[in-house]
């Protein structure tokens, strides 16, 4: 079954042959893809149209706002929102903090094709929650885990 039939994601990344390479892979599986270059971009978009957007995938590595702050600031607006991110630092600590942040999972670059559509499946799959005050984090996130 494609869970990503008719899906509305959100790809957040500078890098245009990674933002190409997203757009088509996610079209091709039957999902409308809205691409932003910056974090500012995603958010203000997201801040207009959060029903029109059913998952976020971003960059860590943005100009001027961190991916790390959009996760963030994306988690406080819109809490049931899954957010991917994607990071070429995987590191065991960086995930955390990631999770930690509001991410729903948090994948390292290079990622196969597979993996990154099992990943976003997965996600859209699990069923959105509030965060409940014994999952608030140091930073107000909710801690999810796949």
């Amino acid at each position: 079954m494609n869970n990503l039939l008719n899906k509305r994601i959100l790809i957040a990344d500078n890098d245009e042959a990674t933002l190409t390479t997203l757009d088509k892979v996610l079209t091709d599986q039957g999902a409308t893809v809205t691409v932003a270059k910056w974090a500012g971009d995603a958010i203000e978009l997201l801040a207009r149209r959060e029903r029109d957007i059913d998952l976020v995938v971003t960059d860590l590595r943005l100009p001027l706002l961190s991916g790390l702050t959009m996760i963030y600031c994306i988690h406080r607006m819109l809490p049931t929102l899954p957010i991917i991110a994607l990071t070429a630092f995987g590191a065991s600590d960086v995930k955390d903090e990631c999770l930690r942040f509001g991410a729903s999972a948090s994948l390292e670059k290079p990622i196969a094709v597979s993996q990154l559509l099992a990943a976003l499946q997965q996600v859209l799959s699990a069923k959105p929650s509030m965060p409940e005050p014994a999952a608030i984090g140091r930073h107000g996130s909710q801690r999810r885990m796949l």
